[in-house]
């Protein structure tokens, strides 16, 4: 029971500052309009939003694959180049040197003085 009367006299001390921190103190008066403003879109946001609507004449095709009648049994599939470096394949023909040397981070030296 004095837990509740504790709570009771807390909140009846900020309920009676609110209006002296809302004339005098921007930071208090903005957060409050910030929260006002936040607790009106979570209210009167719409319950299912609306799915976004196909672009009408999109120039993307409706079905990747050949065009003007090419059949695709006749185009050979090339493989991708496999890189010299990648996991599982060991680098015993692989030549390491070292990385160009560049400028990037010093000053040049025609403006040093």
């Amino acid at each position: 029971m004095r837990a509740a009367v504790t709570l009771r006299s807390w909140l009846y001390r900020l309920a009676t500052s609110v209006p002296s921190a809302w004339h005098y103190d921007r930071m208090f008066r903005w957060m409050v309009i910030g929260a006002g403003a936040s607790l009106a879109v979570l209210a009167l946001r719409p319950k299912h939003p609306v799915a976004p609507r196909p672009i009408a004449g999109s120039s993307v095709p409706a079905r990747l694959g050949p065009t003007y009648g090419a059949s695709a049994a006749g185009t050979p599939l090339v493989p991708p180049a496999l890189p010299k470096i990648a996991p599982g394949r060991s680098l015993d023909g692989v030549t390491i040197t070292p990385a160009p040397t560049d400028g990037f981070g010093t000053v040049p030296l025609t403006t040093r003085k």
